[in-house]
């Protein structure tokens, strides 16, 4: 069963999914390693690790 599965709504909004609706999986570390799912583009971090986690990978490729 996949996360999104038994979660049913999204992490990030709490929004519902759709049958068969493409998500993304995030890592959470509370006590031990959980993955959640989310809407494609939603997030659970927040928009300045977002925004760092950005900036690392396009400095590190350029």
């Amino acid at each position: 069963m996949s996360a999104a599965d038994r979660q049913r709504t999204c992490a990030a909004c709490g929004g519902p999914f759709a049958p068969r609706e493409r998500t993304g999986l995030e890592t959470v570390i509370d006590g031990e390693v959980l993955y959640v799912a989310v809407h494609t583009r939603h997030s659970t971090y927040p928009p300045r690790r977002e925004a760092e986690a950005t900036r690392r990978l396009t400095t590190t490729t350029a």
